[in-house]
């Protein structure tokens, strides 16, 4: 196989101007390739302020060179493929408007290459994480942007006609990770924004409540929707001709407290007023958001571990004393129970007869509600 080189490509080049009137290629062309090559050879290192200007010259270059030989051109002054020369090309095209902010966050090429393909509401939100100092992967960006690789692509036609219950779960596992992914972007990028929010207050000023919800709510509902499809269970109407509902995760857990968080931010009319705004934002929505995207245990965990051992010693002691749960009570007093609840909403109610026990001591029988 011939050896390119700049030299070797100059030359046929050249030859080609010379051969015909309408021939592609112009000496004009030719020199001002030269100079490219010679431009692109003095490029340092691949930072991501070079990847723009490789990116302008290669531009140059393919606006001169027919598609039949950009290739082997890029190849032999590059020494890449023509894939890297057009991702290195759309990152001048596409990302042209947000040079200055992603030269500033020292992003990667190969994470530029990533959002010179996204849209731009996602290479924003990206930047907002990557501004407010997130310290994102290339397979986090993938994620936030909703790319996703050949490889996890390939095997969709097949999952998507299996049957049976190995075939269903094939469904449902491609679905979580789809969704699950775009949960994760999202989150993302409502936690940068928040965190930037906040900026303010080291400088003295205050935070902006109405610009946050306006940058935020509509990710928080569909961050909300996916959380329901991804984790909650369909809970029946009581009418047979109604929509079955997403049930609400079970209480006191922590990704209870993230959907509820999300639906909550998901209406600015439920968002806290002034004076408790900032206190509710660090101390209730940015851990919670922490641990969504980094997985960091929320604060006071191990407090409220603590304070549920000492409620289930209480109970242990009250129970030596014959009180008796529900199911273990009496029946009529479970059917005085039973009627008591109808008031009760219907996805509440078994957590309310947890908090009831039966004094089975004469005369003293009595229904006490044990502090929740």
């Amino acid at each position: 196989m011939a050896k390119y080189t700049h030299k070797k490509i100059s030359a046929k080049l050249a030859a080609k101007a010379a051969k015909a009137a309408d021939d592609d290629v112009s000496q004009e062309d030719v020199s001002e390739l030269q100079a490219i090559g010679e431009d692109i050879r003095s490029l340092g290192r691949r930072t991501n302020l070079q990847a723009y200007e490789l990116g302008g010259y290669l531009a140059r270059a393919k606006a001169i060179l027919p598609e039949r030989e950009l290739g082997a051109w890029v190849k032999a002054i590059c020494k890449f493929t023509p894939k890297t020369a057009r991702n290195y090309i759309a990152v001048y095209e596409n990302l042209s408007v947000y040079k200055e902010r992603l030269v500033a966050t020292a992003t990667s090429p190969t994470m530029l290459f990533v959002l010179a393909y996204a849209e731009e509401q996602k290479v924003e939100d990206v930047l907002a994480a990557l501004e407010a100092g997130e310290e994102l992967t290339v397979a986090q960006v993938k994620q936030m942007v909703g790319v996703s690789t050949p490889k996890k692509a390939a095997p969709v036609a097949d999952s998507l006609n299996m049957g049976g219950l190995a075939g269903l779960r094939k469904v449902a596992d491609l679905k979580i990770e789809q969704d699950a992914a775009r949960f994760l972007g999202l989150t993302t990028s409502i936690l940068a924004k928040v965190e930037k929010a906040l900026e303010p207050l080291s400088r003295n000023r205050a935070v902006l409540k109405g610009a946050l919800s306006d940058a935020v709510m509509y990710d928080c509902r569909h961050a909300h929707d996916l959380i329901n499809s991804l984790a909650a269970p369909l809970r029946p109407d009581v009418t047979a001709h109604m929509n079955w509902k997403p049930e609400k995760l079970p209480h006191g857990t922590n990704w209870r407290k993230v959907q509820a968080l999300l639906h909550r931010m998901g209406g600015s009319e439920d968002w806290p007023d002034r004076s408790s705004f900032v206190p509710w934002l660090q101390n209730e929505v940015v851990p919670l958001l922490r641990f969504v995207v980094h997985g960091e245990p929320l604060p006071g965990d191990a407090e409220e571990e603590e304070a549920r051992s000492d409620v289930a010693v209480e109970i242990e002691q009250e129970a030596d004393d014959g009180l008796l749960g529900y199911h273990y009570m009496p029946l009529p007093a479970r059917d005085q129970i039973d009627s008591a609840v109808e008031t009760v909403a219907p996805d509440g109610r078994d957590e309310f007869k947890t908090k009831l026990v039966f004094d089975a001591r004469p005369f003293k029988r009595q229904l006490k509600r044990l502090a929740a």
